[in-house]
């Protein structure tokens, strides 16, 4: 049975000093090709193998490995894992800028989606988690601290209200607006700045606790459209409505329009296999013998196969 190895866990911050959301990592487009690779070196001869059962427990997003044995760097690799000398992986991720935001005072990754996962021998280096541009290309390592920092907010700018050791004022003047948004009485506009920095503070976890029920609503949303494309299109597939090779055009259809793709796919008659023969189905027209008799053999089969409690009444079968 593979170990399941921790692609992230949201309540720890990365080496670049920012946190992944786990609710916010899409997995759509890593499901499609789930590739396991050595150290983040995107290559054909790199790929050790694909990973397994990925999925969400609370705060963490987990996975298991399948290396290909055939390969023998991928063969060797396993054993490490297998006798416990790797035990860490690190996720490839692109992004949008905008979704690397300051909420409280922490940094915090609200969105991204997984490109690829690799094996590491140390997950707490720099490589720990590995950025990419929109076009697959890894950001370098410079060009990351620059975002991270870039975000910071400048001395000056609005920040939480903290007491001056030296000052012995221990109250702020609030206005009518913020005494209100804080939940504060309004008839007295004098409040003590412990009791606003705990306001503020309460009030950032709120709104970075809602984002993140948020986030995971859309995720599910989406993983439950998904969903619905592959069973429609599979159920079709296997009732004949149209061939294998079709699959990924008519889940292009329905990931634009499930609507127009659903009744395309109904207006499609549905067929049945008979040993190595597929025949269209037939209708229950008939209603007797003489009329089953004139039906050729094909369609005679097929009545018997989509209508065999007609049949039975017809010829009194028990």
């Amino acid at each position: 049975m593979p170990k399941p190895f921790v692609f992230n866990d949201q309540t720890l911050a990365n080496s670049y000093g920012f946190r992944i959301l786990t609710s916010g990592i899409s997995l759509k487009r890593f499901k499609k090709n789930p590739m396991m690779l050595n150290d983040h070196w995107n290559s054909t001869r790199n790929v050790l193998g694909k990973w397994i059962n990925v999925k969400v427990e609370n705060d963490l997003l987990l996975g298991e490995p399948v290396f290909d044995l055939e390969d023998e760097d991928a063969a060797k690799v396993s054993r490490k894992v297998e006798q416990d000398f790797i035990k860490s992986c690190s996720m490839g991720i692109t992004f949008n800028r905008e979704d690397l935001k300051i909420i409280g005072d922490e940094l915090i990754m609200t969105k991204c989606e997984l490109y690829e996962c690799s094996i590491v021998a140390v997950p707490s280096n720099a490589n720990s988690i590995r950025l990419y541009a929109d076009g697959g290309e890894p950001l370098k390592d410079e060009e990351v601290k620059q975002l991270c920092l870039s975000l910071q907010p400048i001395e000056g700018e609005i920040q939480i209200l903290k007491l001056n050791p030296n000052n012995d004022m221990k109250k702020i003047t609030l206005s009518l607006a913020l005494l209100t948004a804080l939940s504060f009485d309004k008839t007295i506009p004098e409040v003590d700045v412990e009791a606003v920095e705990a306001a503020v503070l309460s009030l950032s976890k709120d709104n970075t606790q809602m984002k993140a029920k948020l986030l995971a609503l859309e995720t599910e949303k989406e993983n439950a459209a998904t969903l619905a494309i592959e069973t429609m299109v599979s159920l079709a597939i296997t009732e004949g409505r149209i061939p294998a090779t079709k699959k990924e055009d008519f889940v292009k259809l329905a990931s634009a329009d499930f609507e127009l793709a659903k009744s395309t796919l109904s207006s499609i008659p549905a067929k049945v296999t008979l040993g190595d023969k597929t025949i269209v189905a037939v209708g229950t027209g008939v209603s007797t013998k003489e009329e089953f008799q004139k039906l050729s053999l094909d369609a005679q089969l097929a009545f018997k196969a989509s209508n065999p409690d007609e049949y039975k009444k017809m010829f009194n079968v028990k």
